[in-house]
């Protein structure tokens, strides 16, 4: 009767260790300078070579504490996805140890994140679209806030975070039409979009498993938010800051199933999501916080991304961030569609088609040219001409810092009191880059004449605002056939009418660096009486906004006299003929309602010209692609051998798990049997993981299978013969004592 007992028991434990060798899928495949900022600031001041920069930005990411003393900071990471995506394409100038990090599966790089004792929990969200994976295990600083108002157990920061991540879904998917990213199967337990919260130097990031298609995505998002740079968000700065990581990553999710190619896209991935967090949440203005590096280096292309082998040069990371400027300009023309077209061709382009070239397109499309957008961005950025101006002009109170100043561009030339002449002589220009040049008047009624030679793809439009910048009129160099030309503004006085010019030289080549000479000279000689007056553009073609009629155009006249000479002339009013039409006394208008060949005029004197202004409704986002995925609503942690240990983290699941992954996953037998584990065992599991007793048993019967997988994934064949041998000697003992007891004493 023993023995019949002990067989059961037996068989019992062989079954266990069976079963349990399947167990559950886990995840697989401003105000201070941050480390990046000062590990790039030591690249671009040649103190360290790319690659020791490359290698310092990841351990950034994921060591921090073993980063050189020079370079460690407290300053916030806006976002470590171009961080990774970069330290992937240059794994080869990495350190062994930083390639060992890269090349991490899920599973691991989580053991690494939390730490090996640490018990994940997780969270469905309400509309089953993101598994949330957090813990309140405090011991590596990863927990989550621990305030459960109703109680339910699941704390609720992840509950918000997980609400924040639907309205994201239905916004980005649903609204705006973009694919949702396919489910990535059974990983992180079910098909759910997996969200990890952990303790980082950095909002978060978007990570796909090393080696697995762009599917097999998962974002990690910062646990507290303790200390991160101010927002204007009216529900709190940590709300909005779960806005905004939520909004930006999702965004990448999206983005990854179109292109991982950093080089020709990269500047345009993270411009645009940051974009897409304005757009979802326009009460938070979190971009405000990194748009001083776009004004601070306007001498950067427009598709600066800090990248070897791409157009970065060395330039600071944030600057594509700041690019989200001139997306929001480009929206408040074009509609979001702008966007949402450009993903379009580089989605339905030949392989790796470049951002660029897209942006290209969609401009094209709209009867427009990057060229003629460009100028008007680089006179807003002077005026002020955008939606968010004010939050620029004030964010000093937004940060409570009275040290910072208002955001305004960097000047390479700034003459104040100017009243005598200079010259600038062979001035190279990037691509898609430009200068400003500002010249304050001196007391005393005089005029100024502007003579400029640009080499290149290359164009000036000059700015001369009234004493206190409150208003201004604006005019651009006309060329001849050899780049030359000058114009002669009328009235440079520090009284008025105009107290500032500013001169901005651009480059709108895409490809080549252009160059220009200039001489600006302080004259008593003013030009003789006006002959002719055009508004630029002469028509333009607006879609309207996605949440009412707010498309944006900015006009500027060319004036010339009566000698042939161009002139910049204040007294320009404007008018229209159409109620719907709002233009102010810049030439700035702005559409109010649907409008088809409307007139904008501008009269100077006797003299008259006038641009046609039409508007339509805005544009039918299609419906995005969505997944076919439901919730599991079993936790993907409460799989028996997870249940038993704590954590799907615990370094005897991860080894369980390979050998699931290696040999049950690998063969039609194997994989039937997971199948028949994953529709029953979760019960099980649910009777374990909170009953301490049951864990423990478990725990022992699990030892033969963890045994056996290490046996079986880390040793060689000839070490695994050796075991074979040594088991089958032991077997064999085992049967040989059970035959004789056996005999010995049952009779």
């Amino acid at each position: 009767m023993f023995w019949l007992i002990r067989d059961k028991i037996f068989l019992c434990l062989l079954s266990v260790i069976l079963a349990l060798v399947v167990v559950c899928p886990v995840s697989a495949a401003a105000g201070h300078l941050s480390s990046i900022d000062l590990i790039e600031s030591a690249y671009r001041n040649g103190e360290i070579g790319y690659s020791e920069a490359a290698d310092y930005k990841v351990t950034a990411i994921f060591r921090p504490d073993s980063l050189p003393a020079m370079y460690r900071s407290k300053g916030i990471i806006k976002s470590a996805t171009p961080i990774i995506m970069e330290a992937r394409l240059n794994k080869h100038l990495l350190s062994p140890e930083n390639q060992r990090i890269l090349a991490k599966g899920r599973v691991t790089t989580l053991t690494d994140l939390y730490g090996s004792g640490v018990t994940l929990q997780s969270y469905a969200s309400p509309e089953g679209r993101f598994r949330i994976h957090f813990t309140t295990d405090n011991t590596n600083g990863d927990a989550v806030p621990a305030g459960d108002t109703d109680g339910d157990g699941t704390p609720d920061y992840v509950e918000q975070f997980a609400v924040i991540l639907d309205n994201v879904w239905t916004t980005e998917i649903g609204v705006l039409g973009y694919d949702a990213p396919p489910s990535d199967e059974t990983e992180g337990g079910d098909c759910l979009l997996d969200v990890y919260l952990a303790d980082l130097p950095a909002y978060g990031f978007t990570q796909i498993d090393e080696f697995d298609p762009a599917s097999m995505v998962y974002m990690i998002f910062e646990n507290d938010f303790a200390g991160f740079p101010p927002n204007t968000d009216p529900e709190g700065q940590v709300t909005g800051d779960m806005k905004v990581v939520a909004a930006h990553e999702f965004f990448h999710t999206i983005q990854f199933q179109i292109t991982e190619d950093i080089c020709t896209s990269g500047w345009w991935m993270e411009a645009s999501a940051t974009w897409m967090e304005d757009y979802v949440y326009p009460e938070v203005n979190d971009y405000i916080n990194y748009i001083d590096y776009w004004f601070h280096y306007p001498q950067l292309p427009l598709n600066t991304y800090n990248s070897i082998d791409c157009t970065g040069n060395g330039a600071h990371s944030l600057f594509p961030y700041g690019t989200t400027i001139w997306i929001k300009h480009m929206t408040e023309k074009y509609g979001s569609k702008f966007v949402y077209d450009v993903w379009n061709k580089i989605k339905d382009g030949v392989p790796n088609v470049s951002a660029l070239s897209a942006v290209n397109e969609a401009l094209t499309d709209r009867g427009t040219t990057l060229e003629e957008e460009l100028k008007e961005l680089r006179v807003a950025n002077v005026t002020m001409t955008y939606e968010d101006a004010s939050w620029y002009q004030s964010w000093q109170s937004v940060n409570t810092d009275p040290t910072l100043q208002p955001i305004v561009v960097e000047y390479s030339g700034n003459n104040p009191g100017f009243s005598s002449s200079v010259a600038y002589t062979d001035v190279s220009i990037l691509p898609l880059a430009t200068k400003y040049y500002s010249f304050s008047a001196p007391q005393g009624s005089g005029n100024l004449t502007i003579d400029f030679n640009g080499i290149g793809n290359i164009s000036v439009m000059v700015i001369g605002f009234n004493a206190g910048d409150t208003s201004y009129d604006v005019t651009e160099v006309v060329t001849d056939l050899n780049n030359d030309g000058s114009v002669i503004i009328n009235g440079f006085d520090s009284a008025g009418p105009y107290s500032r010019i500013v001169v901005i030289p651009a480059n709108y080549s895409t490809e080549s660096t252009s160059s220009f000479s200039m001489t600006v000279s302080y004259t008593n000689t003013p030009s003789g009486s006006i002959s002719s007056i055009d508004v630029k553009p002469d028509t333009t073609s607006l879609v309207t906004g996605d949440n009412g009629i707010n498309g944006k155009q900015q006009y500027y006249i060319i004036i010339t006299d009566n000698s042939g000479k161009q002139v910049l002339q204040s007294g320009t009013t404007w008018a229209d003929n159409s109620p719907y039409i709002d233009i102010d006394g810049n030439g700035l208008a702005v559409v109010t309602n649907v409008v088809t060949g409307e007139g904008i005029t501008a009269s100077l004197q006797s003299f008259l010209s006038t641009a046609v202004l039409s508007a339509a409704s805005p544009a039918t986002m299609p419906a995005g692609t969505p997944r076919a995925c439901a919730a599991n609503k079993s936790d993907s942690r409460c799989f028996i051998a997870t249940a038993a240990f704590g954590s799907p983290l615990h370094p005897y699941v991860g080894l369980l798990r390979e050998f699931r992954d290696s040999y049950m996953l690998t063969n039609p037998m194997g994989r039937w049997f997971v199948t028949i584990y994953y529709n029953n065992s979760p019960p099980i599991a649910e009777i374990i993981k909170d009953n301490s007793g049951l864990k423990a048993i478990v725990k022992i019967f699990l030892i033969p299978a963890i045994i056996v997988s290490w046996a079986m994934l880390k040793t060689t064949l000839s070490e695994k013969i050796i075991i074979a041998v040594l088991l089958a000697i032991l077997i064999n003992i085992i049967l040989y004592l059970r035959k004789n007891i056996f005999k010995t004493y049952v009779p």
